[in-house]
């Protein structure tokens, strides 16, 4: 990212983003990587509070408590701190905490977070990467916001992730931000049996829910070092504006593989899809008896009603069992 005439910094709660992974994820999770670039433009982002002396930084902190979920990651904004420069711009601090949305590693694009008036970016992008496992708390601080001498209001700003042809999620800081609330929060949908046992597969349906933030990706992600480990993370990406996915993942003994599996998932509406990625198989770090699949279903329009969702094995062994069916509901 380009950093000329750029200022920014980042720095992790708690006495450091390191030690914050290794205490909250047990040494699982990589250190996450966040910069940090501010435009030398602005609009009214911070309200000022008179002070008694020019010298003494102007402060004014805005309590929020708003989640968003944005690529297989959730983003909860707990706290807002604008406060004014001595060169007569504005420093924004943000509090945010990171949860990734998976039982096993994961890794997905990155978010272009920035913060917009009116759905104006005011702020240069922030590069946020999560960590590939677990949750992390992060305080960032974004510098010379705002044009000289203009302090800025932050009950008129949104947190905004997004991506190009992604989909957005906003997360209204105060009630004059211009933008209404899009969490792209996922939606549970509950099964009619939690196994599913057809020819050789020995499943445990451990989750459904329609995501509007992320699916599958068909490319495969980069190893990372969990503890002393190379590990390769399941590979997700965002979804893009109206698109939805029904995200469906199993729990099997070690050494299932996905080959055979043959999924199909009907809509509300009748189309009736094939995983439009193919069927993922991880690991547990820590948990060698076991094999997380995962399968999702992209599709456009409505997203009202019961799905079902079909198994079967296609080896030559399974061929003689009949698939099973398994309805999920919403609610």
């Amino acid at each position: 990212m380009p950093r000329v005439g750029h200022r920014g910094r980042a720095r992790a709660a708690n006495g450091g983003w390191n030690r914050l992974i290794r205490r909250r994820t047990a040494a699982l999770c990589a250190a996450a990587v966040l910069t940090a670039g501010c435009t030398p433009y602005g609009a009214d982002t911070l309200q000022a509070v008179a002070s008694g002396s020019p010298a003494r930084a102007v402060a004014r902190s805005v309590a929020v408590d708003r989640t968003a979920w944005w690529g297989g990651s959730s983003y909860r904004l707990t706290g807002v701190t604008a406060t004014a420069q001595p060169n007569g711009r504005t420093e924004v601090e943000l509090v945010l905490g990171v949860v990734v949305e998976s039982p096993v590693p994961a890794a997905s694009a990155l978010p272009r977070v920035a913060l917009e008036q009116e759905g104006v970016a005011v702020s240069g992008p922030l590069e946020v990467q999560p960590p590939p496992f677990g949750r992390a708390s992060l305080t960032v601080t974004v510098q010379d916001v705002g044009p000289p001498g203009q302090l800025l209001d932050p009950n008129r700003l949104s947190l905004v992730l997004a991506a190009p042809g992604a989909a957005r999620a906003v997360l209204p800081i105060g009630a004059r931000s211009g933008q209404d609330p899009v969490d792209l929060r996922p939606t549970v949908l509950h099964p009619s049996a939690d196994t599913v046992h057809v020819g050789r597969y020995r499943l445990v349906l451990s989750s459904a829910r329609l995501r509007e933030d992320c699916t599958g990706n068909p490319l495969p992600a980069r190893a990372v070092p969990i503890g002393t480990t190379p590990f390769v993370p399941r590979s997700l990406r965002a979804l893009k504006p109206g698109q939805h996915s029904v995200e469906v993942l199993f729990e099997a003994p070690a050494g299932t593989t996905p080959e055979q599996l043959v999924l199909h998932l009907t809509l509300p509406d009748g189309r009736r899809l094939a995983p439009s990625t193919p069927v993922d198989a991880t690991a547990h770090p820590g948990r060698p008896d076991t094999v997380s699949l995962a399968a999702w279903f992209d599709f456009y329009g409505d997203t009202a009603g019961t799905y079902t969702l079909e198994a079967a094995d296609g080896s030559v062994e399974g061929a003689a069992d009949r698939p099973v069916a398994v309805t999920l509901r919403a609610g």
